[in-house]
């Protein structure tokens, strides 16, 4: 929470709503320390409120070289854990799948720690820390034979590094936007929106870098190998430690909003068993008084946060739920595509050396982020005014839906193209057990990588439609309370799917699947979670037409909705 403790009382509602009214004591007091402690940089902010806070120079770059460290690891992790600590390629998909999915839970623990003790400052301060502990660890676990000969450390010591990684990030994504967001006063609206812009595009920038840079690195020659995973691992932390660096020294150019002192997604759990317990001792006639369950909980949880329990429970099941069969999709392009790219002609762009490296998967994989960048814009400037003007129905549930049958269809692409991928690839006398180590090489009578390209496309059209659509749509629907956690339980999906993937990528192998068979398999289960989806969206009410539980909430809702633009 950004705001001064002078907010402008506008009345909206007959019954005398402000905009302070919709704070709480508790929220009102935070309030003034925020404006206690912040005084001296909220002074200079008014006096030049077109000025970009010098704080944001300070956390752009941290932003850009914890993207950067953070996608010059995961996409070469699948290749990684084959080559240098004897995974088989099951292993391989399993443990790096299972970086992503802790790498987008602990988001949620970052936020439980921001809100109720750390505040954003120290959290991202605490998290850095670790975060550079697991990359120091990861680079000299690279080191070939360091901690065991190849194929003998035990997979958990081998993933240890990645699960600090892990912590780390996670701690540190659900704060790092929201602390740029507060460096801003209300009435720099305008700068603010070029701050998330700027954050946007040093997202986009890093992991385009990273994605180019860190593979050629791994075909240097180290340690008497013929790749350099430990060389490849240094540079993003490198640029980690002092992108750390840069932002601890804008240490006192930060505006600084105190914690809540509460974790509210326990708070809702409480109120809930609370509310249910009342409900079961209460007769047919207190049970007709109250109208909804949750008012129950109402006298010792506040009307308003009763109902903005029922919101974010509306959101988690119909929407995040469903989503995590989407994501248990879209996370295997690191793996099951990479490993299908190792089966094809990596000399995309001409070659015909057997023995060089031209393009690898990891390098091929930056068109999502390439495609990203331009889509993104298109579809909001160009795409979506036009179904406005058009009079088409194009909102963000259908948006939502939309980009989910798109990833659902990108994988139904990739399990076509995978026996004829196979197939030709076979026909060359390689060993496909050792596929990995042609990853990128020139390949005579192998598909070209550039094969890949279609279900690429698809792949990132869904994603321009729902992801950002996703965030917005979690942030608007939640009430004003669960926002940051609605984002976060969000962002929680995408490890749902990560943990599906853990459950079904063993059971496929030990079916004795083929990778088409299983590809098929996998479109099919996102196809149900596709239905499931459009079927809840089709019976959803939209938040600010959805009859209230209470008056209290309804008369708070009314004057939220006067203030904001949505």
């Amino acid at each position: 929470m950004a705001e001064k403790l002078n907010i402008e009382e506008v009345p909206v509602h007959a019954g005398g709503i402000t905009a302070l009214d919709l704070l709480s004591d508790h929220e009102k007091e935070l309030l003034e320390l925020e404006q206690r402690l912040n005084a001296d940089l909220d002074a200079q902010l008014m006096a030049n409120p077109n000025k970009t806070p010098k704080a944001v120079w300070f956390i752009l770059p941290n932003e850009f070289g914890e993207r950067f460290c953070y996608y010059g690891v995961q996409p070469n992790l699948n290749k990684y854990f084959q080559l240098i600590t004897g995974m088989d390629d099951v292993s391989a998909k399993v443990y790096s799948t299972s970086f992503t999915m802790l790498a987008y839970f602990f988001p949620l623990i970052g936020a439980a720690l921001s809100d109720s003790f750390l505040g954003k400052w120290w959290t991202i301060i605490s998290f850095s820390v670790i975060y550079l502990i697991g990359m120091i660890m990861v680079t000299v676990f690279a080191i070939p034979n360091l901690i065991g000969p190849l194929g003998t450390v035990s997979n958990f010591v081998t993933f240890l590094p990645m699960l600090i990684i892990a912590i780390g990030t996670g701690g540190i994504k659900p704060c790092v936007s929201s602390h740029g967001g507060d460096q801003y006063l209300p009435a720099q609206e305008a700068g603010k929106d070029m701050f998330f812009n700027n954050f946007y595009i040093s997202i986009n920038v890093g992991a385009l870098l990273t994605q180019f840079i860190v593979p050629e690195l791994t075909k240097l020659h180290c340690y008497g190998q013929g790749s350099c995973f430990s060389g490849a691992f240094l540079l993003p932390t490198i640029i980690f430690m002092l992108a750390f660096i840069i932002f601890v020294a804008g240490h006192r150019f930060y505006r600084i909003v105190p914690p809540l002192g509460e974790f509210l997604p326990l708070k809702a759990v409480k109120a809930s068993i609370y509310a249910a317990q009342q409900y079961r001792q209460a007769t047919l006639e207190e049970r007709a008084a109250k109208g909804h369950w949750l008012n129950f909980s109402e006298e010792k949880y506040g009307a308003v946060f009763v109902e903005e329990c029922r919101d974010f429970g509306l959101i988690l099941i119909p929407v995040v739920i469903p989503f995590s069969f989407c994501w248990m999709l879209y996370n295997q392009n690191s793996n099951e595509w990479a490993n299908q790219y190792y089966l094809m002609n990596g000399a995309v762009f001409g070659g015909s050396d057997p023995n060089a490296d031209y393009v690898q998967s990891a390098q091929f994989s930056v068109i999502n982020t390439i495609l990203i960048l331009i889509l993104v814009p298109l579809l909001a400037h160009i795409g979506y005014p036009l179904c406005n003007r058009r009079g088409w129905n194009f909102g963000p549930q259908r948006r939502m839906a939309t980009g989910f049958f798109f990833i659902v269809l990108s994988f139904a692409i990739s399990a076509a193209l995978a026996p004829k991928v196979e197939e030709a690839f076979l026909a060359t006398g390689r060993d496909i057990k050792k596929a990995a180590e042609y990853d990128g090489k020139y390949c005579e009578g192998c598909y070209s990588g550039l094969w890949q390209i279609p279900q690429w496309f698809v792949l990132s059209l869904g994603e321009a439609l729902c992801s950002p659509t996703g965030v917005q749509f979690t942030y608007i629907e939640a009430g004003r309370q669960f926002r940051a956690v609605s984002t976060a339980f969000w962002l929680l999906s995408t490890s749902f799917g990560s943990i599906l993937i853990i459950i079904f990528e063993p059971i496929f192998v030990n079916a004795g699947m083929s990778s088409g068979t299983k590809g098929w398999t996998y479109s099919g289960i996102g196809l149900f979670g596709f239905i499931l989806y459009c079927i809840c969206s089709y019976y959803y009410v939209p938040r600010k037409n959805r009859p209230s539980i209470n008056e209290t909430a309804r008369r708070s809702k009314e004057a939220e909705y006067a203030l904001t633009r949505y």
